[in-house]
């Protein structure tokens, strides 16, 4: 494969002007669509081109036409006080560069991307490549900003940094590899847009704030400035308070369900579920030995009523609002809270003891919720039929942008296949209209209630043995898919996964200083684009791979089109592997790769 010297980048350029030359959007103009036309086209071609620019250039005039987009990941305000413990590396997740490519596109003024630390060389190269792709094709450029403050309190633009000097950007990372010292903490971007507020607004009248996710913080903490900032609504993610109202409504897509207080209190309609919240006090949500043995023997009933009343098996999530599968508890994994034979103190017992190793916070959740289990279809190459669907809600109309198939292995999240086409996954048309008309459905029904017009909305849902849908989660925040759903504007399928690797499985043991840790992740990730056409993303993660536990490690998140995922018989001929086999070999690819440069330091005595 490596003779190929598969090109990445000429791919997406090549996909990309044959895709905007049959997009049909050339036939009309998308900018003269009533907002339900336009959603209903782009739930046809959700990835195209032109249906995004268009859709950018709502978003903007949504927000009373504002000039610019500023977008960061401050992915740390959304994680639960009692979550926090399993939230490791957590500095170095970034994924608004490349969803920051075509929201710009809408903005006269183009984006603002806040970063607490800089990408790598080779990512920011490849990211302006991509930049530059989409200047060609649109025929006008796209004004973007990466924005970065030093450790001397400078803000810096990194890409006009890079296309200065490339040399002095490498300098740069090499600066924050060694000396990273300034305190990273939940509010990093908010405080650091506060700080450099009148240079970030320069020359604009309004802006649009987008964080990961919006909460409260960034409502109170940027409130000072709406006269000049806005911002979008404030979503919510309680999958109980979604289930249950949206039952209410009538809308049945969705699994049976009971939500659990920490006062004790089992829920199964709307109507409790408001009152539960007015009566949780205080101390009830206390995280003490008193207050998890109330939470997790009234979990353990909640067990016990779905599978008594429905004769089915469920799942537990600790915590409803819960970032991913943080808190959600696999039968698989924990099968005796699971066992209505089981002795049901010891069942309590063992719950009590996982929620204190879990949830280290000083507060229990508000609600934890106990679904009915589902057991998905089996899709081509033996993959759960566990799909995420997202889009932009403006004006309480759903903008579809994406579907993906996710690769959950005990309902803990570790890749996807995305493509711009249904064919690729492979899928009906039909099918991903029924998906996008749900979400769509589900919007307008939640819109009033929920307060939720204007901002990102995504969740995941179940296709069933029966042929049924079961929308499960809901994920409105930007998340990690943004960055693949991203890249599918290119017309390309995609295969996105993370790893994280141990040096102490190559048998290096803490002996590596933390420039030559970053020089030797700069290193695999120039390999694997040049010999795999790998594109690894949120290379911030190449500064904090010492420190945070015992052993260093390399942490990785990557894109790779799956047609270079194969094997070759003993014809010599190439056979394309099966979804279910492309995690390891993409783990192959970067054990062998991080071999290689780990023995090649060695040889130089780094």
């Amino acid at each position: 494969m490596e003779s190929e010297q598969i090109n990445f980048l000429f791919n997406c350029a090549s996909n990309l002007r044959l895709r905007n030359s049959l997009s049909s959007s050339h036939e009309f103009s998308l900018s003269d669509l009533c907002p339900k036309k336009l959603a209903a086209w782009g739930a046809e071609h959700p990835a195209d081109l032109n249906y995004r620019v268009e859709l950018a250039r709502r978003i903007a005039s949504t927000y009373d036409d504002a000039d610019q987009i500023i977008i960061f990941d401050d992915i740390a305000t959304t994680v639960p006080d009692c979550e926090y413990n399993d939230a490791l590396f957590i500095c170095g997740f970034n994924r608004a560069l490349l969803p920051a490519l075509w929201l710009s596109t809408g903005f006269r003024c183009g984006g603002r991307i806040l970063v607490y630390s800089p990408p790598n060389s080779i990512e920011i190269e490849n990211y302006l490549k991509l930049k530059k792709l989409i200047e060609e094709n649109l025929h006008r450029s796209i004004n973007i900003q990466i924005l970065y403050e030093d450790l001397t309190g400078r803000l810096l633009n990194l890409v006009e940094l890079f296309e200065k000097s490339s040399e002095n950007y490498a300098n740069l990372c090499e600066e924050f590899a060694q000396q990273f010292s300034k305190a990273f903490y939940p509010k990093y971007h908010v405080d650091m847009l506060q700080r450099h507020i009148e240079t970030i607004t320069q020359g604009t009248k309004q802006s649009f704030v987008f964080p990961f996710e919006m909460t409260k913080i960034h409502l109170e903490a940027l409130l000072p400035y709406s006269d000049r900032l806005k911002l979008p609504d404030m979503p919510t993610n309680d999958k109980a308070k979604h289930n249950l109202f949206l039952r209410a409504k009538g809308f049945n897509c969705l699994p049976k369900l009971l939500a659990v207080s920490p006062n004790g209190s089992l829920i199964d309609n709307y109507e409790q579920y408001i009152d539960a919240l007015k009566q949780c006090k205080l101390e009830h949500t206390e995280n003490t030995l008193y207050n998890i043995e109330i939470f997790a023997r009234t979990i353990i009933e909640a067990v016990d009523q779905i599978y008594q009343k429905y004769n089915t098996k469920s799942f537990v999530k600790l915590d409803a609002t819960g970032v991913g599968g943080l808190s959600g508890m696999s039968p698989s994994l924990h099968p005796i809270i699971y066992d209505y034979k089981e002795d049901k103190k010891k069942r309590v017992d063992y719950l009590c003891k996982y929620i204190e190793i879990k949830l280290k916070g000083t507060k229990l959740p508000t609600t934890a919720v106990v679904e009915e289990f589902i057991e998905p279809q089996k899709r081509v190459d033996d993959v759960d039929a566990t799909y995420g669907v997202c889009g932009f809600v403006l004006g309480g109309i759903f903008f579809p942008t994406s579907i993906n198939l996710a690769e959950t292995p005990d309902a803990s999240y570790i890749g996807m296949w995305i493509s711009s086409s249904p064919a690729d996954i492979p899928d009906s048309p039909t099918e991903w209209q029924q998906m996008f008309q749900e979400y769509s459905c589900m919007v307008a029904l939640e819109a009033s209630e929920f307060h939720y017009h204007n901002g990102i909305y995504a969740g995941n849902l179940f296709l069933t043995k029966d042929g049924c849908h079961k929308i499960h989660d809901w994920n409105i925040r930007r998340g990690g898919r943004s960055t693949p759903e991203s890249l599918i504007i290119f017309d390309m399928p995609i295969y996105e996964t993370k790893f994280t690797l141990f040096l102490n499985e190559f048998g290096y043991h803490e002996q590596i200083s933390r420039l030559n840790l970053f020089r030797i992740y700069n290193k695999i990730c120039e390999s694997l684009m040049h010999n795999y056409g790998i594109y690894v993303f949120s290379t911030e993660y190449s500064y904090f791979g010492k420190g945070y536990v015992k052993d260093d490690f390399f942490k990785f998140n990557l894109m790779i089109h799956p047609k270079w995922l194969v094997n070759i018989d003993n014809n010599g001929e190439k056979q394309n592997l099966p979804k279910s086999k492309h995690r390891n070999k993409v783990e192959e690819f970067i054990r062998e790769t991080t071999k290689k440069c780990l023995q090649d330091m060695d040889e130089l005595n780094i």
